[in-house]
């Protein structure tokens, strides 16, 4: 009879202690509106997503991106903090608990999602082939075989340069930021460069010498769209926080919000130095 009452009370113990630890238990979204801030890593080289101007002699960083994160920090009824950083560094920089959410024109691929969460998707472009005007047009993938073709480094067109298009690496020019790939470009170091639609026709407007290639390529990277990322959670921690998002981004698209804002700052960025 002792022996059963000690292991009901092991039982109830056991139980009792799991209990209170659940409880204690932080999920990301009490995390998030207890240090009253969501901290967000961008890599501010993407207009009309997210890049840098300056306003009364001060750099910021703006973008559609930007005003997504100020929406979500609305829903959540916190502040925003952004973290700058080169873009290969913003999933390392999620899984290091440096920032809480990336929103930086990530795509949500398959080996991506091992890594991280994503939120729905918010926004979804289209890849395209920049080249110098005076060059010769590119109307096959077999006419990229010897051409140079400039990508983000760590973005997908990276990978898909190298296993959709086949390239050689040497054939393959990889940067931190698109700007200084435009600028390869017109400095003939490069033949052309991969970037989403939107992105290029900035391009177009700051820099004359420079057009969108009538070539489009099958399995378009820009594809999957692009969505928000978060640190992977453990037993649904990530839940609650995933349903605000996506609650924020449903009402987005609702509105065709994003799309308003992405004509606002393509007018900034091409007037931006």
């Amino acid at each position: 009879m002792k022996k059963l009452l000690l292991f009901i009370t092991s039982i109830i113990t056991v139980v009792t202690l799991t209990a209170c630890s659940s409880s204690n238990t932080k999920n990301k979204l009490q995390e998030v509106k207890e240090k009253n801030k969501i901290v967000l890593g961008v890599s501010p080289d993407y207009p009309p997503y997210e890049f840098l101007t300056t306003e009364n002699g001060n750099k910021k960083v703006v973008g559609a991106d930007i005003y997504l994160a100020e929406q979500v920090a609305k829903k959540l009824g916190v502040q925003v903090e952004i973290q700058q950083m080169a873009f290969d560094s913003l999933i390392a920089a999620l899984n290091a608990n440096k920032v809480d959410m990336v929103i930086s024109g990530v795509n949500p691929t398959e080996e991506r999602k091992k890594a991280v969460d994503f939120s729905d998707v918010y926004y979804t472009s289209k890849g395209i082939f920049v080249v110098n005007k005076d060059s010769e047009e590119i109307k096959s993938v077999a006419d990229l075989k010897n051409k140079k073709i400039g990508v983000q480094k760590g973005s997908t067109y990276e990978t898909y340069a190298k296993e959709q298009l086949k390239m050689d690496d040497k054939n393959i020019q990889a940067l931190t930021d698109v700007p200084s790939l435009l600028q390869d470009l017109k400095n003939k170091k490069i033949d052309a460069v991969l970037i989403p639609d939107d992105v290029a026709k900035i391009a177009m407007n700051k820099y004359t010498d420079i057009k969108i290639s009538t070539f489009t390529a099958d399995n378009d990277p820009e594809a999957t769209g692009m969505a928000i990322a978060f640190k992977k959670g453990k037993n649904d921690s990530n839940k609650e926080l995933l349903e605000q998002v996506n609650a924020v981004i449903k009402e987005i698209q609702d509105q065709k919000a994003f799309e308003k804002e992405l004509d606002k700052y393509a007018k900034v960025a091409a007037q931006s130095e």
